[in-house]
């Protein structure tokens, strides 16, 4: 990694920037020991705390459960039931044979109680039980590939969120020496104006050319502790945790080649998941249409009846029952488009995501070798901005070079040193992104 000197410190400059670069040393040090959390060990963190991860997990419990309701349809169902009854009266029979007169015989008790014990399993169906137990396996797959997307989701999260810290690390780094080498000339500004060497506008241009670095130093270090915030919030951490993590950018980063050619993206989990929704809507309207075809069922049980008027309280049954809705306003037949129809949708909608798959693919690829080819350009540009700086304040103290020489050189340094850190930080960012866009983050 280029390194971002600050040249030509008098001996006060050295005294406030020595403690800072001892706390980085020591912070390298630190990193250097094997101590700072790496993105692998972010993503398991992240991934073992992440509420969304969380309800996907639901999600596949309660398709699972779907599946067994599904399944246990198919079944015997077995039942008990009990029933207590009192009538007025006892019912009875009014039998009138001529000549004899007219007699009531009852039949039944005006108190009874029934027990009944049965199965029931279903015979044929028309294919409903058997389509409505396929939509809910397809259920279920689609609910496993939402857990893979999901888990892809926060891993990139995470990933933009940790480059997200290294990169205002640097830029805070970047600005801390801006305010070190303006802090310095402004020494050197003043040092000339007392001895009637140069105009009091250099130092008042001086001036505020170093409250301006403040400010930028203050806002870099804001925008630090937000990334910070935001990457303990992924992981699960108190927003105020320090955090030091591995620097991801490596030369093996960001010369790395494409995980896969573009325009050919792997499967991913969207897709996957998408095409096994389509099935289950496909087999449910499948399953809606077989529901207006005839439903033959298998009965068996045994009655228990408290009447003292039976010869046998206790019965056997055994019988089979067909169903047949001949005509029942088209319900079954409309409800079971819509579910096709619907399945078409999202067919329709799985090829235009191939269509965006392909271009994210194709996207990142792209920003990827951009990234890397910026890489050796801005570090080259740091290099000649220092020795930008430094020979303008060579000249500025040589007294042959002017004030805003000086500015403009520090200016161009600080700016030369951002693209550098962008581009390194956008390349590492751009392979995370491209696994992502091929389903292998």
């Amino acid at each position: 990694m280029v390194s971002l000197n600050v040249p030509y410190l008098n001996h006060r400059s050295r005294a406030t920037w020595i403690p800072r670069m001892f706390m980085l040393l020591s912070l390298t040090a630190f990193t250097v020991g094997g101590n700072a959390e790496t993105l692998e060990q972010a993503f398991d963190t992240a991934l073992q705390q992440d509420a969304r991860l969380s309800a996907s997990h639901h999600q596949v419990a309660a398709a699972e459960f779907g599946l067994a309701a599904a399944q246990g349809q198919a079944k015997p169902q077995m039942s008990v039931e009990a029933l207590y009854n009192r009538f007025s009266d006892e019912p009875s029979f009014r039998v009138h044979i001529s000549p004899l007169p007219a007699t009531v015989l009852p039949f039944a008790q005006a108190e009874s109680t029934l027990l009944h014990a049965g199965v029931t399993l279903p015979l044929y169906t028309g294919g409903r039980l058997t389509n409505a137990a396929k939509a809910a396996d397809a259920q279920l797959s689609a609910a496993h590939t939402d857990v893979e997307r999901t888990r892809q989701d926060i891993k990139l999260s995470v990933a933009e969120a940790y480059v997200g810290v290294l990169r205002a690390q640097r830029l805070l780094e970047l600005a801390d020496s801006g305010v070190v080498t303006l802090t310095a000339h402004l020494r050197d500004v003043n040092a000339f104006l007392e001895h009637g060497l140069v105009a009091r506008s250099d130092a008042l241009a001086a001036r505020t050319a170093e409250a301006s670095a403040r400010q930028d130093q203050m806002r870099a270090a804001t925008a630090l502790e937000i990334a910070q915030a935001h990457y303990n919030r992924l992981l699960g951490r108190p927003m105020t945790t320090p955090v030091v993590i591995d620097d991801l950018a490596q030369p093996a980063v960001h010369t790395a080649s494409a995980p896969q050619a573009p325009g050919t993206p792997a499967p991913r989990a969207e897709l996957v998941g998408l095409a096994h929704q389509a099935d289950a809507l496909m087999f449910q309207s499948a399953a809606t249409r077989a529901a207006g075809l005839p439903q033959v069922v298998l009965n068996a049980g045994y009655n228990q009846l408290q009447n003292r008027y039976l010869d046998k309280e206790q019965l056997w049954n055994l019988g089979v029952g067909v169903r047949w809705e001949l005509f029942d306003g088209n319900v079954h037949r409309r409800q079971a488009d819509a579910l096709a129809a619907r399945a078409a949708a999202v067919s329709a909608l799985r090829s235009d995501l191939e269509s965006q798959i392909a271009f994210q693919v194709l996207a990142a690829d792209l920003m990827r070798q951009e990234s890397a080819s910026r890489i050796p350009v801005a570090a080259t540009a740091v290099e000649q901005a220092q020795e930008n700086l430094r020979v303008s304040r060579d000249r500025y103290q040589s007294g042959v070079g002017s004030h805003t020489e000086v500015l403009d050189a520090e200016t161009l340094r600080i700016k030369s040193g951002s693209n550098y850190f962008n581009a390194l930080y956008d390349n590492v960012l751009a392979v995370q992104r491209l696994k992502r866009a091929n389903g292998e983050l």
